[in-house]
C-alpha cells in the first residue's frame, strides 16, 4: 500500500483534496511531494505534508508566541532550548516570551502527553499556524483532534495582541493596496483557486490593473529581505502578486 492510499485510509472520513508538490522543509531536513488538504465540519482546515519517513500535520493559529517541542524550528529561530520536560519532550524558544512559553506547557500538558510524542516528533508553533510533525504510522484521527485542542487552549490564553493590519513595514503606496485587497491575499494555492473561479469580471479588471502596475515595485520590496524571513505585510504583498500573475495569464490564454 502507497503513502498516499494509507493516509486516504486513515482518515477517509474526512473528504481529501490532494496535489504533489515540491516543498522542503529547513527544520526536517527533507522534502515533501505530496500534500492534503481536509476541512472537519467546524471548518478547521488541516494540510498534511507527507516527507520521507514522517509527515507534517497543520492547521491555522493565531497567537503571539513562537516555540517548538523536540525539533528546532530554523524558520523562525526557535532553537534555543529552554527546558526538557519528562513525558513532553525539548522545549525551543527564540529567547523570548519565555515565561509565557512555559505557562502555556503547562496548559498543554494533558493534550501533549496524551500525545506522546517520540524524541523525532514534535510540535512547532508559529503565531499563525500549528504544526505536528509525526511518524507515518500514527493514527491520525485522534493526531487531528489533539491538534484542535491545542489550538483552542492557544488561542484562548495567548492570543495575537498585536495590530497586524498597520504594516508598518510597507512603503506607503504598497500598504494602501494591501489594505484595499487584504481579503485576496490568500496563501493557500486550492483556496486561492477557489477565489480566483468566484470572481467577477469587474474584480479581475480591478485586481489586474491597480496590482499589475505595482508588479515591480513589489518584487524590488520583496528582494530587499533577502535570506531573512518575510514579514506578514510582506507575504501579503506576494501573495497578491501571485494572484495577479496567475489572472493576468489567464487573460492571455482567454484571447489567444
Amino acid at each position: 500500500m502507497t503513502t498516499e492510499q494509507g493516509i486516504r485510509n486513515k482518515i477517509k472520513i474526512f473528504r481529501l483534496k490532494s496535489q504533489k508538490v515540491n516543498l522542503f522543509s529547513p527544520n526536517l531536513n527533507d522534502k515533501s511531494i505530496r500534500l492534503f488538504k481536509l476541512k472537519d465540519d467546524q471548518n478547521n482546515r488541516f494540510k498534511i505534508l507527507v516527507f520521507t519517513s514522517s509527515l507534517t500535520l497543520e492547521i491555522p493559529l493565531t497567537t503571539s508566541l513562537n516555540f517548538s517541542i523536540n525539533i528546532p524550528d530554523k524558520v523562525c529561530l526557535a532553537d534555543k532550548i529552554l527546558k526538557e520536560i519528562n513525558g513532553i519532550g525539548k522545549i525551543y524558544t527564540n529567547n523570548s516570551k519565555n515565561n509565557q512559553i512555559i505557562n502555556c506547557i503547562e496548559l498543554l500538558k494533558d493534550a501533549l502527553k496524551t500525545l506522546d510524542l517520540d524524541s523525532n516528533e514534535g510540535l512547532t508553533v508559529y503565531r499563525n499556524s500549528l504544526q505536528l510533525t509525526l511518524k507515518q504510522n500514527r493514527k491520525l484521527l485522534s493526531e487531528i483532534e489533539i491538534c484542535k485542542k491545542i489550538k483552542t487552549i492557544i488561542e484562548l490564553n495567548f492570543p495575537d495582541i498585536v495590530n497586524r493590519t498597520e504594516y508598518y513595514d510597507l512603503p506607503d503606496d504598497l500598504k494602501q493596496i494591501l489594505l484595499k485587497f487584504e481579503n485576496f491575499a490568500i496563501t493557500d494555492d486550492f483556496e486561492r483557486n477557489e477565489l480566483i473561479e468566484g470572481l467577477t469580471t469587474i474584480q479581475r479588471k480591478d485586481l489586474i490593473k491597480v496590482i499589475g502596475s505595482k508588479l515591480e515595485a513589489i518584487d524590488l520590496f520583496l528582494n530587499t529581505f533577502g535570506d531573512n524571513p518575510l514579514t506578514e505585510g510582506a507575504i501579503g504583498l506576494q501573495c497578491l502578486a501571485e494572484l495577479t500573475t496567475q489572472l493576468t495569464n489567464d487573460e492571455k490564454k482567454n484571447h489567444s
